[in-house]
């Protein structure tokens, strides 16, 4: 294949990336440029050789810069949903015991709870961690102001 059939693929894999934005096809375009310019240079004997090395650029791509791209790219995500309460406080409705569920409101909601502890009611409380539609507490830390 000539360079710029080579060229022609990179900008289709380029505008496949722009739309998807996964960060896979940007890297097909990358070793279809580089396949490209050794196509150029009479490097590359025939097309079995140039696949063979689009292929190979293209694993080593993948494998040690999309992780490190990644990463450089990485938004501080939100947690939503049930994983948001995670570190919420609230209050405690009914006693929990280490073998009894309970009630508790958090952030308006009434939830199933349990705890490895016991909870009296009226307690302060704070999420620790979600097991199916329950959620694990603790008892709040007490903030005392100086």
């Amino acid at each position: 294949m000539s360079s710029l059939q080579w060229i022609l693929i990179a900008v289709v894999f380029g505008a496949i990336e722009i739309f998807t934005v996964g960060l896979w096809f940007l890297w097909l375009a990358l070793s279809a440029l580089l396949v490209a310019a050794a196509a150029a240079l009479k490097l590359l004997p025939g097309l079995e050789v140039q696949l063979l090395l689009f292929a190979f650029f293209t694993l080593l791509f993948i494998l040690f810069t999309r992780p490190l791209v990644l990463k450089f790219f990485k938004t501080n995500d939100t947690a939503s949903n049930v994983k948001a309460l995670v570190g919420q406080h609230g209050i405690c409705l009914s006693s929990i015991t280490p073998l009894e569920y309970g009630q508790v409101k958090v952030n308006g909601e009434v939830w199933t709870a349990f705890s490895p502890q016991e909870i009296e009611e009226d307690t302060r409380i704070v999420v620790a961690g979600i097991d199916g539609v329950k959620l694990l507490v603790e008892k709040a830390e007490l903030e005392t102001s100086k």
